[in-house]
């Protein structure tokens, strides 16, 4: 009894895994970018700060192998900078990036674009990397966590970079698509 228990746990939990993907662009599928809950931090209140909304994010079951970010003027832009599976949406004026993690050996890897700060012609863009926790029950399959983001008051031809919650650089290759 306990063990049927048990496998309907997994079995649920696998589920939820699952069910949590649906939905996100894939490197190589025809899905859309989910849109459903973007992320916007702040109205600039200290000099420097950018306007920054998520537009997307997720860890689907395929995607780029290798960590990388692409940079591009507009949605059309990047989505044409990513192939035809990508169709980003138009969120408004700003630059427009696509943070690739890379392929991870499990789930509970995720990331999140949390902030943007502006410094002469250098914008500086915040990611939370957050892997699972090692006794984590997580589902066994290679995930691709990823995030898709627009940097509002940056200039198009700035140079990105990107840090990590402790504000550590995280020297990914940055591609910049042009208009």
């Amino acid at each position: 009894m306990i063990r049927l228990g048990l496998v309907l746990l997994l079995l649920l939990l696998s589920a939820g895994c699952a069910m949590n993907d649906a939905g996100s662009p894939t490197e190589g599928s025809n899905a859309k970018p989910s849109t459903e809950s973007p992320e916007t931090t702040g109205s600039s209140t200290k000099p420097g700060e950018l306007s920054l909304e998520q537009i997307a994010a997720n860890a689907p079951g395929q995607g780029a192998k290798r960590p990388r970010v692409v940079v591009a003027p507009s949605a059309a832009a990047l989505s044409s900078a990513l192939g035809p599976w990508a169709r980003i949406p138009d969120s408004g004026e700003g630059v427009y990036l696509a943070a690739f993690w890379g392929e991870k050996p499990t789930g509970g890897f995720s990331m999140a674009a949390k902030s943007a700060r502006g410094e002469g012609g250098r914008v500086t863009v915040e990611l939370a990397l957050k892997k699972p926790p090692k006794d984590a029950f997580v589902a066994q399959t290679l995930t691709y966590p990823y995030v898709v983001a627009v940097v509002r008051g940056a200039a198009a031809d700035a140079e990105f970079v990107f840090v990590d919650g402790g504000g550590r650089e995280i020297g990914w290759p940055v591609k910049r698509q042009d208009g």
